[in-house]
């Protein structure tokens, strides 16, 4: 009788706890995905600032991210032991915020740079919070039901408000969703695409809605008509099985392997040789809409500052002498490198750049030997590749209030964990 007494008195003061537990857990998943939203910029960035006027960079629209920080601070503070798994990453990042505040000392816009720099702060600390927090298959469902919801968000801003969610200046009839201009959305769906491939391979309970939802998002990219952002969606699905058979082994494997390898080697060879007929074929002007130029002006004018740069996000600030010389060198407002190597040359100098690029490097080392044990369906190792792609074309490297960044800092932070999470 007694026991009985001591076991029911346990069940009535454990059940209240899951409860609260559950509860609390429900709102952390809520504001993860809140935060995430954010991040992306869909719809509250073109209705806030539907001519891009540097939406962040206006004193009110500044205000608008508070609450995404105040929420991270939270979330970080409710996990801090989840963060002794990242250290590696945690540690890095810490170097990269540290040297974009500390530029401020040497930068051409002091303000520029301490304050976008705190924005990097908040912006890697999701990331890392994201890589630390969840294990794979929650990871990568948390950020496939957001863009599930941003693209039936799309379809019906295309559908019922074609102002907005279709483009009708010179990309007329290009869908761009809830965002500015077409390759915004097709940039964002990319990632969207390969959270559902990843969820799909691992969750084989939702896997057919899964799949519908890749299909769905896919079709986004293609009414976007963004051939880049098409390519790197094939490119990522045509990798999963080229990762399922190294994870394998055996003789299948390395036919698969020896394939992909000659195909990417002849891919590279060809865009050497041709570069003209490569970029012709992709819908590309052959100088790359002018991006040649502004690269030509970009590596003359890092000469003046090669070591340490102008200063964290300064070159571009208004009012910038640098910025100004560019755009009068190429005859058009140029808003940014198109290059993200360039972009972290002119603004943290080579020491930025072979900074980055070891823990870049670091981080490829560990997905070679370490993505079959990262159990989140290849997210991590393809969203690694993916930001290597874009950085090519756009300036994603140390990207304050971008997603494209956080899923980085978190697809590291959990590659190169030193205690990798059990899922």
């Amino acid at each position: 009788m007694t026991a009985a007494f001591y076991r029911t008195e346990n069940v009535a003061a454990t059940e209240p706890a899951d409860r609260w537990a559950a509860l609390i857990r429900s709102a952390e998943v809520a504001l993860t995905i809140f935060c995430v939203f954010m991040f992306t910029e869909a719809l509250w960035a073109p209705l806030f600032a539907p001519n891009q006027e540097n939406g962040g960079e206006t004193a009110w629209m500044r205000l608008l991210w508070l609450p995404v920080y105040g929420a991270t601070a939270l979330l970080c503070a409710l996990r801090i032991p989840s963060f002794l798994r990242v250290i590696p990453a945690l540690f890095a990042t810490g170097i990269f915020v540290g040297l974009a505040y500390l530029s401020s000392v040497w930068s051409i816009a002091p303000d520029v740079s301490s304050r976008r720099a705190i924005a990097l702060a908040f912006t890697s600390l999701f990331g890392l919070y994201l890589g630390a927090r969840y294990k794979g298959s929650d990871l990568t469902q948390i950020v496939g039901i957001t863009f599930v919801g941003l693209a039936i968000g799309s379809y019906l801003a295309a559908v019922l408000y074609p102002k907005m969610g279709i483009a009708h200046d010179i990309n007329a009839g290009a869908w761009r969703g809830l965002w500015h201009e077409k390759n915004q959305m097709a940039a964002m769906m990319v990632l969207g695409f390969i959270a559902a491939c990843a969820s799909a391979f691992q969750v084989p309970e939702r896997r057919k809605a899964w799949i519908a939802a890749a299909v769905m998002i896919f079709v986004l990219v293609v009414l976007s008509r963004s051939k880049t952002s098409l390519l790197a969606c094939l490119l990522s699905l045509g990798a999963m099985p080229v990762l399922v058979a190294i994870q394998r082994g055996g003789l299948i494997s390395v036919v698969i392997v020896w394939c992909a390898t000659t195909a990417a080697t002849l891919g590279t060879v060809l865009f050497m040789a041709m570069p003209d007929v490569i970029l012709k074929a992709l819908g590309k002007d052959p100088t790359l809409t002018g991006r040649t130029q502004i690269w030509e002006a970009l590596g003359r004018l890092s000469e003046e500052r090669p070591w340490l740069g102008y200063g964290y996000k300064a070159f571009w600030a208004e009012g910038s002498v640098p910025a100004l010389i560019v755009r009068r060198e190429t005859h058009w407002p140029v808003p940014s490198a198109h290059n993200g190597w360039l972009d972290l040359l002119v603004q943290l100098g080579w020491v930025g750049v072979i900074t980055f690029a070891v823990f870049l490097a670091i981080c490829f080392l560990c997905a070679l030997f370490r993505f079959s044990r990262v159990n989140d369906g290849f997210f991590s190792v393809l969203i690694l590749c993916l930001f290597s792609f874009l950085i090519l074309s756009e300036s994603f490297i140390l990207g304050q209030n971008s997603l494209i960044w956080v899923l980085f800092v978190a697809a590291a932070a959990r590659l190169t964990a030193n205690r990798l999470q059990e899922n």
